[in-house]
């Protein structure tokens, strides 16, 4: 597969089962800490009066039961059996450096992008990648640095994925984090903005990474364990950033609109419905996160 990856070859036929990986794949690590920083920025008073006045989007598809986490974690194995592995030359850390992180929307859609890259890392590699993608995601949050799990935590963490106390307990403290996100930044539109450029950035990483991944496990016939995956969560963070979109809060007000289009593009070729997408429409997928990508390269 390592071969595949860096010549992107792609093999012919259809994809049966509906992709459902590349949203569960970031829950475990969201960055609070980063949303947290964001929400106790002060903001200018005109900022908060559009704060105050404006409707939220809507975060209930965020709040997922510890159960259906549980459920998601579990089947990672799925994955790992089809051939999924943490591939570094994907991950866009190797672009992120101290310049231009000066400009918040650069650093929530990127910071989206190390978060995802961060949580392949953490379910497909070693505690060294993991590692590796902590100190990207600092250098966009420097706050991020002192709080980061040290090798021998996230190492324990990953061990306790294959346990099934383990993920047990994974689960709750997710839900706890996904729940406090929505809290946090409810009614605080300069938060919700970060956070909507930040969903984004991860969207777009994970369905990249992994539909690339899809395609070459198309390729080495080995998408049979995929089968084995029943929870699906796309739709449901599909939903929430049409709903930051339609609130114009993906990220910066000029650029949200444009990036609306963008995730109802991609939502099409990945399906939110019945649509159950083709290694044509995973392509496609791939050119489209590839040129977002390629725009926020320093």
């Amino acid at each position: 597969m390592e071969t595949y990856m860096a010549t992107c070859k792609y093999g012919g036929g259809v994809f049966a089962p509906r992709l459902r990986t590349m949203n569960r794949l970031a829950f475990l690590l969201i960055p609070v800490l980063v949303l947290g920083m964001l929400v106790t920025q002060p903001a200018s008073a005109a900022d908060h009066d559009t704060a105050q006045k404006a409707a939220a989007p809507d975060l209930h598809p965020l709040l997922v039961s510890a159960s259906e986490l549980e459920g998601s974690f579990a089947e990672i194995q799925h994955y790992v059996e089809a051939g999924f592995i943490y591939q570094p030359n994907l991950s866009f850390s190797a672009q992120v450096t101290a310049c231009g992180t000066e400009d918040t929307d650069w650093r929530a859609v990127v910071s989206g992008f190390a978060d995802a890259d961060r949580a392949f890392a953490f379910f497909f590699g070693k505690a060294e990648d993991v590692l590796r993608e902590q100190k990207a995601l600092a250098r966009l949050v420097p706050t991020e640095s002192a709080k980061s799990l040290s090798k021998q935590k996230i190492a324990a963490l990953q061990k306790d994925l294959k346990t099934a106390q383990g993920r047990r307990e994974l689960a709750s403290i997710t839900k706890k984090t996904l729940d406090d996100i929505a809290g946090k930044v409810s009614g605080n539109k300069e938060a919700l903005r970060f956070l909507g450029g930040h969903m984004y950035g991860a969207f777009v990483e994970r369905l990249y990474v992994t539909s690339i991944m899809v395609l070459a496990a198309a390729e080495e016939g080995t998408l049979a364990p995929l089968h084995n995956v029943r929870i699906g969560t796309f739709s449901r963070i599909h939903d929430v950033l049409t709903a930051f979109g339609r609130d114009n809060c993906l990220g910066s007000s000029e650029k949200s609109p444009q990036r609306l289009k963008t995730v109802q593009k991609l939502g099409r070729l990945v399906g939110t419905g019945t649509h159950k997408p083709t290694l044509a429409d995973l392509r496609k997928v791939v050119e489209i996160c590839q040129d977002v990508r390629d725009s926020f390269m320093q």
